[in-house]
């Protein structure tokens, strides 16, 4: 961990305790503030020191933890979730399947060591996690319900199964697969090397071998052995390195471009990285509330979430934009737009995470995901605006780096 790591993890903790302090000495002091706004704000400060600590020790630890703490985060949402759409006893065999297979095998390609997995299956691991549940289990979850031989509510029982295996484990799957990316260097410096090492293979490798083998038979031809002995050594090095046909070296040199640089310790970027995705997020949430109730008059969806209002969604994202740019130097984008695009994307995301699970609330009629599990305290209200930005904030993170 670098000093970059260590200063936000410090100032994220700095701003914990202020927040603990300012919920506690309003409760007691709780006069013409409402006491549901001041209940709100105190399970949010105790869900951000529990998710606080909890991915603290995990980046500590490293990315395998990291990866396992998601991965327990997931599973409990999904069955959250799971609890609340009712199964029929036919779907139980499919049910086990998701939850045992499905879901750890997800966050197992995501941790993975990508150089090993390429060598072994010549295919990134990436690409791979990245289509194995909207290409592959969206199209083997129908069938599994279907040879169960109960035809009632199919599509129904296939809708929300698979929405929440969307939204619960692949969506979220992508906030720790931010551990494994290739990032740029703290100094704005591209780590993306293949395309580098193809031009200095290119211009610095191939090239002169080309020169001195085309010298070596120009030579041969005008003066038959007579080489210089300065020259022969050259050539004696040309001829071993020549002695590798020229598809060979193309081939060579296109497996190095197709193979992924190994991530065997994480780079302290993705650290902070993964650190201020989380923190914008609920940024997101507590500007996109408060300013909800400061301006309350236009009601985006009344019916499924009371509390947003187009202003306060606007607001919230242009909050979350200035704190993106002010989190630039955490962060390995290139500029002030790139950091502020990505805090848009994370607002506009958490918003439709928000509603999202707000309508599937409404639809099935309860008020928190946590009375539905007794113990529980309803993870999958605290992370919904993580599973719908995680994904679109990743790639945006390739593409950014990727220009």
């Amino acid at each position: 961990m670098d000093y970059r790591s260590i200063l936000l993890i410090s100032g994220v903790l700095i701003l914990l305790v202020c927040a603990t302090v300012v919920v506690a000495y309003l409760r007691k002091r709780a006069i013409g503030i409402d006491s549901g706004v001041l209940s709100t704000c105190r399970s949010r400060v105790y869900a951000w020191w529990f998710l606080f600590g909890a991915l603290t020790c995990a980046v500590l630890l490293g990315t395998i933890a990291t990866v396992v703490l998601f991965g327990i985060v997931s599973f409990w949402a999904l069955r959250e979730y799971m609890t609340l759409t009712p199964t029929r006893p036919a779907d139980h065999r499919t049910l086990v399947g998701v939850f045992f297979l499905l879901t750890p095998l997800q966050f197992v390609l995501v941790g993975v060591d990508s150089e090993w997995f390429f060598q072994f299956f010549h295919v990134e691991s990436s690409f791979v996690y990245s289509v194995l549940i909207p290409s592959l289990a969206f199209l083997i979850l129908p069938a599994t319900i279907a040879v169960s031989d109960d035809p009632k509510f199919f599509l129904e029982r296939i809708a929300k199964l698979q929405v929440g295996l969307l939204i619960c484990v692949y969506s979220l799957s992508f906030a720790p697969a931010i551990m494994t990316m290739e990032l740029h260097d703290p100094a704005k410096i591209s780590l993306y090397a293949p395309e580098i090492q193809a031009v200095d293979i290119e211009d610095k490798v191939l090239k002169p071998i080309e020169d001195v083998v085309g010298m070596q038979n120009v030579n041969r031809e005008n003066e038959g052995t007579d080489i210089k002995e300065g020259d022969k050594e050259i050539v004696d090095s040309s001829d071993k390195l020549a002695t590798v046909p020229r598809d060979d070296t193309e081939k060579a040199t296109d497996a190095q471009l197709k193979s992924p640089t190994p991530h065997k310790k994480t780079h302290p970027v993705n650290l902070t990285l993964l650190f201020v995705f989380v923190i914008l997020t609920q940024v997101n949430d507590v500007a996109q509330y408060f300013w909800s109730l400061t301006f309350p008059k236009h009601k985006i969806a009344s019916n499924i979430n009371s509390n947003k209002t187009s202003e306060g969604v606007a607001l919230g994202v242009l909050t979350t934009a200035l704190v993106a740019v002010a989190f630039l130097y955490f962060t390995p984008f290139a500029n002030w737009r790139q950091a502020a695009l990505a805090g848009v994307i994370i607002s506009i995301m958490g918003f439709a995470g928000n509603m999202t699970i707000s309508a599937i609330k409404r639809d099935q009629g309860v008020g928190e995901y946590g009375e539905l599990v007794e113990g529980h305290s309803g993870v999958l209200d605290r992370i919904d605006s993580l599973c719908f930005a995680a994904p679109v904030f990743y790639h945006y993170v390739r593409l950014c780096l990727n220009q």
